[in-house]
């Protein structure tokens, strides 16, 4: 008790003002040696950065109550997947992504006769692995200068163990897109019955390549792979759809899961195809937005990247490797993918944010020693 009100003696002597003061300063002091953290930026997951529109948790926590404990019947979804493109229904089919169609693909594809895939790259990063599960041999094309794929290359790369070439618009990791002409000078040079494997996952942020899913209606060995963990933000319903060409049921149901889509996934696709003038524009714009700005407070550094389409960036130094980045960067707390896991020691990939995200970026690449 009585070092408790020696504590409050040693003010007696001290004026009020005086009291405020010192503390004041005290505070101060501790202030100016506490070291500042930062919080982590996460620029390495593709995933999107915000939540999803609040309907599409709301239409599918109302199907989760609805039909808990009965299987699921994905007639309805595939009606408003198929009304998008202005394709049949039956040419649609919903599953657990855009990469486990990919993989179910390649299975249906190469199964027991293996093969050749000519892989526009760099791609999406799975997708050797997804050949090599199916039996096939990956074979990596590169692609042209503007950072997409080159149908004149994957189409030269074609022999006769090619079973299919694969391709992506836009390309992750580099954003570059194709349009409708290139996909079909692609498929008029490939050898007769070759696929072409088409991961749009990222075609929600292009608005100039036009529906590359429609083409299926006129190239009968097109498969058109589409997600809604990018631009729809779903990441964690595991959620997409595969569009084919007709008279190819039999393939398209041997993509399809065993017991199909879960009822709230079903239920969130549904409501953001129906919707995607209330939730995609924003996205969009914010991407493009995002792509312009970090070239604009790169201009005239060492810094580059292709211009492309989408969140993703392929950022490459003139002075630095792609490691040396990601270590610069991981040390300011700013998280990248090392481009080492495309094979490619020049370039880190670089998932966008909002504006002040890019902002803390640019800042930290300004700082890269010379």
């Amino acid at each position: 008790m009585r070092r408790f009100l020696d504590y409050y003696r040693q003010f007696e002597a001290l004026a009020p003002e005086e009291v405020s003061r010192e503390l004041r300063e005290r505070r101060d002091e501790q202030r100016a040696r506490a070291v500042t953290e930062q919080p982590v930026l996460d620029l390495a997951s593709p995933a999107w950065h915000e939540p999803p529109h609040a309907e599409i948790v709301n239409a599918a926590t109302f199907a989760l109550r609805r039909a808990v404990n009965a299987y699921t019947d994905a007639g309805d979804l595939a009606g408003t997947l198929a009304a998008r493109h202005g394709v049949e229904p039956g040419r649609v089919v919903a599953g657990h992504g855009a990469g486990e169609l990919l993989r179910a693909a390649c299975q249906a594809i190469l199964a027991g006769a293996g093969g050749e895939v000519p892989i526009a790259w760099p791609g999406w990063g799975h997708l050797p692995r997804l050949v090599g599960e199916a039996g096939g041999r990956p074979v990596g094309v590169p692609l042209g200068r503007d950072g997409a794929a080159d149908p004149a290359s994957l189409a030269a790369a074609a022999g006769p163990r090619t079973r299919a070439v694969a391709l992506a618009s836009p390309n992750d990791p580099t954003g570059g897109t194709v349009d409708a002409a290139a996909i079909r000078r692609l498929a008029r040079e490939l050898p007769a019955g070759t696929w072409i494997l088409l991961d749009a996952a990222l075609a929600d942020f292009d608005t100039a390549g036009g529906d590359l899913a429609a083409l299926t209606s006129e190239l009968d060995r097109l498969l058109v792979f589409r997600s809604f963990s990018k631009a729809h933000a779903m990441a964690g319903f595991r959620a997409g759809y595969a569009v084919g060409p007709l008279g190819e049921q039999e393939l398209l149901a041997r993509l399809a899961p065993t017991l199909g889509v879960s009822a709230p996934a079903q239920a969130g696709m549904a409501w953001a195809t129906a919707n995607v003038a209330r939730h995609l524009p924003r996205r969009r714009a914010l991407a493009a937005a995002q792509r312009e700005r970090l070239a604009a407070a790169l201009a005239g550094s060492q810094l580059a990247f292709p211009a492309g389409t989408g969140p993703l960036v392929w950022l490459s130094s003139a002075a630095h490797t792609g490691a040396e980045l990601a270590a610069h960067l991981a040390a300011r707390r700013i998280f990248v993918t090392p481009g080492s896991a495309w094979g490619d020691d020049r370039h880190v990939r670089v998932a966008l944010r909002g504006a002040e995200a890019t902002d803390r970026l640019a800042a930290a690449l300004r700082d890269l020693p010379d």
